[in-house]
This record gives C-alpha cells, sequence and structure tokens, in this order.
C-alpha cells in the first residue's frame, strides 16, 4: 500500500511539473510574442521582430484627443530600402480611394522630403501610411502591418525626421476599451513570405477573427470567370436607358463573346451629379434618363448576355442619402449629417452605426438590385464613408459594421460583388465573404503617363491586398492607342474579372479573343500575378529598370511580363532577361502555400508570345525595351522530352490545355478548346487530327486544329530523326 502511494505521488508530482512547465512555455511564448513592445507600451522595437506575430496592446482603454487614441515610437532594423504604401497628398488618410502607392526609397525621411514625387500622376506621398516592406540588411524582407480592428484603427506614420510611429484612432469621440491589436510583422528571407505571414497574423487575432480569409477560402464568383462590359470609362455618368440598350444591342450582334454588362454610375434616382452633390432619392432608376425604369435593358437579356451587374456608392450616392428621399421604411434607420458643398451647407442621410440599422440599410440597396434583375453588384467609394462619421461616437466601429452589413447582403441577395474606392486595411480587413476588390487608380483611355502609374499599383498592391481577393486591374479600352494590348494581357494575368469600356463600335476583337474562350470564359492563371523580388523593390516609374512579373499556370507553367514603366520615358532601351531562377518564384503566391518551385530536371522552354518564338532556355532570355513598351513570355517545364507551350491563340497559353500525359514518344492532351497547339520536341512530330503541322525551328512545333471544337483530345507522336 505504501508503495502504491509513493508511486501515485511520484505520479501526480510529475504530472504538476508538466503542468507548471507547460504554462511556463506558454507564458515565455506569450512574452516573446509581445517583447517587441516596451517601455510601458509606447515603444514598438521592430529591431527585434523575429518570425511573424502582432503587437496587442492588453487592457486598453483610453478616450480619443481629436480623434487619436494612442502614439507609438518604432525602433527599426537596419535597411537597406523600403517601399512605403501610402496615398497621395502628405497628410491625407480618409479619402484614399483606390490611390495606394508603392513609395520606393532608401530611408523613410526621402519618401516624406521636399521634391520627393516619383509618381508624375500623383502628389506627393502621405506620411500616413498603411504598411511598410524593408529590405534588411542581414538579406531579410519585413513587413510592418497596421490593423484595422471592429473598434479602432492602427496605421503607421512617418514624421519629419524620419522616424516611424504607429498611430491609434477611432477618428471619433468614444473611448475604446479591450485588447486592440495595432501592428502585424514579418520577416522572411522570402519576400512573399513577409506579406503573407504579416496578414496572416493581422486576421487571426481575436478580433478580426471570421471577419475575413484568405483569398483561397472565398468562392470566386461564376460570373467574373466570363468576359464582361462596363459603361464607365467610355460613357461617364452620361448614360441613359437609349443609349445602355443600344450599347447591348451591338454587344448581342458583336462576335465577342460578352457575357455580362455592368450599368455603372449615371442611372440612379437623386439630386445633383457631381461626386460632390450626388444624393439619393429611392433606389430606383433616374426617372427621366431611365423613364421605364431598367426594364428595357432586362428584356436584353440572352443566352449570350447572360447576367447584369449594377454600380452603387457605398452611401447609396456618394453623399449618401438626400434628407427629401423617399424610402420612407429606412427613416429609423438613418442619421443627419451636416456637410458643405461649394462652402454651402449640405445635409446628407446616413445609415446609424448599430447592427441592425446597418442590415436595414444594405439588405435594402442590395435587394434592391436583385428586384430590378440585376445579378451582382459594384460598391463603390468605399474607404471614403468614414469622413462622414468623424467626430460621431466611434466612426471606426460604425463603418466597419456597415462593411460587415454589405458582405451579408452581397453574399445572400446578389451572385457577385465587386470592391472599388476600397483600397484601406478597413475594407479589405472586413471583406469576409467578397472574393473581388479594385487595387489601383482607374485606368483612363490613351493616357500614357496614367497607364504607367496604373499597370504598377496594379501589381504591386496585389503584394498585399491580393492575399485576401482577387485583384480587379479595372475595366479598359481594347482600342487604347498606347496599351490595348498591354491592358489585355495585364488583366488576364490578374485572375481577376475581365472587362472591356469600349464603346462596342470601338472593339478590336483581336486584342480580346485570346483573354477567353468561344463562351466567353476566362483562362486565369493559378494566382494573380505578382512583381518578381527585385522588382517589387524598386520604384518603376522613375528609375530606368525592366519592371518583371510572374504568374503560375497549370502544369508547371509560368508567365511572365516585363515592362519599361519610367517616366519620362527614357530615349535609351532597357535590357533584362528572364531566367531559370525567375521560374522558381511563379508559385509563390499560390494559395494554400506550396513548396517553391524547382527547375526541372531535362530543363524549360521559353516562349515569347509577341515575337512567336522560342526554344530551349539556356541560363536566360534575354530582352530589350523600347519606349513604353512590355514582353509577354511564358516557360514551360520539359517532361520526357517534351514540353506543352499550349494554345498560342491565348494569351495565358498554358492554361488552355486541361490535361497532359507524357510519354517517351508521345503526348496526349486535353484542350478546353481547339486551336494553335505548340510543344516542343527535339524530334519531327506527327498528328492524326492536325490540319497542318509547321516547324517554327530550335524544335518548335505549331500543331493546327479545327478551331471552335470544345474538349478535344489529341495525341501527337514523336518521329525518330534516325
Amino acid at each position: 500500500m505504501k508503495k502504491l502511494f509513493l508511486k501515485q505521488a511520484f505520479i501526480l508530482f510529475v504530472a504538476i511539473n508538466l503542468i507548471l512547465s507547460l504554462l511556463g512555455c506558454s507564458n515565455l511564448a506569450k512574452e516573446k510574442e509581445t517583447k517587441i513592445l516596451t517601455d510601458k507600451g509606447s515603444v514598438i522595437h521592430a529591431d527585434l521582430a523575429e518570425g511573424t506575430g502582432v503587437v496587442v496592446l492588453e487592457d486598453f482603454a483610453a478616450a480619443p484627443i481629436n480623434g487619436n487614441l494612442k502614439t507609438l515610437s518604432t525602433i527599426l532594423p537596419q535597411y537597406e530600402s523600403l517601399v512605403y504604401f501610402s496615398t497621395d497628398g502628405r497628410e491625407r488618410m480618409l479619402d484614399a480611394a483606390n490611390r495606394i502607392f508603392p513609395w520606393a526609397a532608401n530611408n523613410l525621411k526621402t519618401i516624406v522630403s521636399d521634391g520627393f514625387k516619383p509618381d508624375p500622376k500623383a502628389d506627393v506621398p502621405s506620411r500616413n501610411g498603411l504598411l511598410a516592406l524593408f529590405k534588411l540588411k542581414d538579406g531579410n524582407y519585413l513587413v510592418l502591418q497596421g490593423i484595422a480592428s471592429p473598434m479602432a484603427y492602427a496605421h503607421l506614420r512617418i514624421n519629419d525626421n524620419g522616424d516611424l510611429s504607429v498611430i491609434l484612432t477611432n477618428f471619433g469621440v468614444d473611448p475604446v476599451a479591450g485588447d486592440i491589436p495595432i501592428l502585424a510583422w514579418a520577416k522572411d528571407k522570402d519576400i512573399y513570405k513577409a506579406f503573407q505571414g504579416a496578414w496572416q497574423s493581422a486576421i487571426n487575432t481575436a478580433a478580426l477573427k471570421e471577419r475575413t480569409a484568405m483569398r483561397y477560402e472565398k468562392e470566386y464568383p461564376e460570373i467574373f470567370k466570363y468576359l464582361g462590359w462596363c459603361s464607365w470609362e467610355q460613357y461617364r455618368r452620361k448614360i441613359s436607358s437609349d443609349l445602355m440598350v443600344d450599347a447591348m444591342n451591338k454587344i448581342e450582334k458583336n462576335p465577342l463573346p460578352i457575357r455580362w454588362v455592368m450599368v455603372d454610375d449615371g442611372h440612379q434616382h437623386q439630386t445633383g451629379f457631381t461626386m460632390g452633390d450626388s444624393r439619393m432619392l429611392s433606389f430606383g432608376a433616374h426617372p427621366e434618363s431611365f423613364p421605364s425604369g431598367f426594364k428595357p435593358l432586362m428584356d436584353l437579356k440572352s443566352d449570350k448576355i447572360k447576367w447584369m451587374g449594377i454600380w452603387h456608392a457605398m452611401n447609396g450616392q456618394w453623399q449618401g442619402l438626400n434628407p427629401e428621399h423617399e424610402m420612407k421604411e429606412l427613416a429609423p434607420y438613418m442619421i443627419r449629417v451636416s456637410k458643405k458643398y461649394k462652402g454651402e451647407p449640405m445635409d446628407v442621410m446616413m445609415p446609424k452605426g448599430d447592427s441592425v440599422s446597418s442590415w436595414m440599410f444594405y439588405k435594402g440597396l442590395v435587394g434592391s438590385s436583385k428586384d430590378h434583375g440585376f445579378d451582382f453588384v459594384k460598391i463603390d467609394n468605399q474607404n471614403r464613408q468614414m469622413a462622414f462619421y468623424k467626430g460621431l461616437g466611434n466612426p471606426v466601429k460604425t463603418v466597419s459594421q456597415h462593411a460587415q452589413s454589405l458582405e451579408r447582403a452581397a453574399h445572400e441577395l446578389s451572385g457577385g460583388l465587386i470592391n472599388c474606392f476600397c483600397a484601406d486595411l478597413l475594407s479589405l480587413m472586413n471583406t469576409k465573404y467578397s472574393a473581388v476588390s479594385r487595387v489601383s487608380v482607374d485606368y483612363l483611355l490613351n493616357n500614357e503617363e496614367k497607364a504607367k502609374s496604373h499597370l504598377f499599383q496594379s501589381y504591386q498592391n496585389t503584394l498585399w491586398m491580393g492575399q485576401a481577393i482577387w485583384p480587379d486591374h479595372d475595366m479598359f479600352h481594347s482600342s487604347d492607342k498606347f496599351a490595348g494590348r498591354m491592358m489585355a494581357v495585364s488583366k488576364a494575368m490578374s485572375g481577376a474579372p475581365i472587362y472591356l469600356s469600349d464603346a462596342p463600335d470601338d472593339f478590336l476583337n483581336e486584342m480580346v479573343t485570346p483573354l477567353c474562350y468561344s463562351d466567353g470564359r476566362l483562362l486565369r492563371p493559378l494566382a494573380p500575378a505578382v512583381p518578381l523580388p527585385e522588382s517589387a523593390t524598386i520604384s518603376a516609374l522613375s528609375e530606368p529598370k525592366a519592371y518583371r512579373v510572374v504568374a503560375p499556370l497549370p502544369h508547371g507553367a509560368a508567365a511572365f511580363v516585363v515592362y519599361n514603366l519610367a517616366h519620362p520615358t527614357p530615349a535609351e532601351s532597357i535590357k533584362t532577361q528572364i531566367s531559370a531562377e525567375d521560374y522558381t518564384y511563379a508559385g509563390s503566391f499560390i494559395q494554400p502555400a506550396v513548396d517553391q518551385w524547382k527547375v526541372p530536371e531535362e530543363g524549360l522552354v521559353y516562349y515569347d508570345w509577341y515575337e512567336g518564338k522560342g526554344g530551349i532556355l539556356n541560363e536566360k532570355y534575354e530582352i530589350e525595351l523600347n519606349g513604353f513598351s512590355d514582353r509577354f513570355v511564358q516557360l514551360t517545364p520539359i517532361v520526357n522530352g517534351w514540353s506543352v507551350i499550349g494554345s498560342t491563340d491565348k494569351y495565358l497559353s498554358a492554361a488552355a490545355v486541361e490535361t497532359i500525359d507524357y510519354s517517351e514518344n508521345e503526348v496526349k492532351l486535353k484542350l478546353i478548346e481547339s486551336g494553335s497547339i505548340i510543344v516542343f520536341n527535339r524530334n519531327k512530330i506527327n498528328c492524326a487530327a492536325a490540319q497542318k503541322i509547321e516547324d517554327l525551328g530550335n524544335n518548335l512545333w505549331k500543331i493546327m486544329l479545327q478551331s471552335g471544337t470544345k474538349e478535344v483530345e489529341i495525341s501527337i507522336i514523336a518521329i525518330d530523326n534516325q
């Protein structure tokens, strides 16, 4: 009995010590995570940051002073250069719209110095930033990212002396209490893991749990898998029922397989007509420009134009609702806000911030679109909403609630949501269901400067926004004299919705048909295109360097675009290359994360889409860029002596091949749609299904098939040259 007692006592002793040890480890882990916050919670030691983590102000309680709750200083590690993501206008913060610029410099002070203005289409950089990427002297990358929790918004701020602060605000007057996350970090030698690590750290905090998700965790709307058209860039607000009916009739007759049409700004029943004075009167169409409502448009839905979308602003209209609005059922859920327009008082009605009022408003807004027959919505002006509530209660809490209500309404009542004017932390950190957001300034027809800035922002902002959404590169004109094909290719690389905005008489079909199949279904990459590591840290608009991006395609293929975006455009050409090392980064943005791609044992084949040539990649493929230009190159692996470039009728050629079955003397392909196929083999080839086989040189063979046939299976046989 005594021995049994001693044995039990020993087991209890071991158990207690094990529990204490685990508790100690837990506390140690917590200490390790929060140790970069020191000096009574006023200094962030980013120089001590390792791995990933979040700075949380535990048991925080404060009342705002001029909207601000707390300011923390930051001690940074030694770094070689940085990219600071902020809007333009030195003190600007609340109305960034889609204007978030990747300001690259050797130090923070440069960014807020006089004369630093690298983007010709932007003002000087704002000191108020969302996140920063540092290239450290030890070879690592460090991402510091602010956090928009449901109660408070933390952002970065560059002081005049070049120091970095973290500002916690709610833009209002209500006190804030609780555990408030303010900064996420990630340090890694892999630049893509650094961005992903910071984002995952932020959204996995208790405050943000289940308010957003990773891109792969969301359902991508079926509608956006097809080619579309939008009224905005061509017609602006000058649309009417007659104009839209005419455009839709022309689209119906055009051979381009446009499957959806979006009615953008200009259709609303409102007072005023500019962004500064537009106030909504009802959820209906304007009785003068759309006298029969939207029925004439809905009557034109067909097997071809299957879906229709409609634009609304986050506030209903740019300036909310007119106090004399007709939606009396919403009266209990609205609040009057006093504003000014051209110096004169102008009252607007906005939804209250409680969950019931917020839901009633967005259910009404999105639900009305469904009642009118629309299949999806685009909601604009999202991050300008905060300014309407500034100084009232807790604007961060109110706008966060509205974002969640919008997500729920679009999820339950619509077939898809395109977010716009949403390049900010609060909007992105509340994309619970939506999978598509705009990531750049608006595209503008025939404007070279704007095209350069638009392209640069689109790819750079994908590094952080693309963690949660597919990056909408905006609509474009196929007839753009500067950048028609360039824009088409960038949209293909994005994997997001692709939609034209030409007047239907101006479509250049040859620019558009490589984007999709005959039924309008888009060819899409496995992940959005992002800049290669060295391009992610340059100032591509002010440096005469090639800007290079990559996207992964099926079957181990990779698509690259290289740009000369420098402005003014340099007189000298820019020389660059695509290498085997570049190929290893192709899968870096795939979700869930995959291992870094390896160069295949048998090597790679390159194909220059614009030049129509290719061959074995020997270390690198050299490229020369003259003027404002781009080059589009695909790399494909060699397997059993074969490399399948794919259907070169399409930009993303490899994506047109559904399956590949390799053997030494034969390759069997299943094509989503027949067309011209290019393969590599050192021997001559034969294909029974081919109408013609052309020797392109460098062991490339072009197989011409009867076009337009779906789900085609072919066999290609290597003929022994001996």
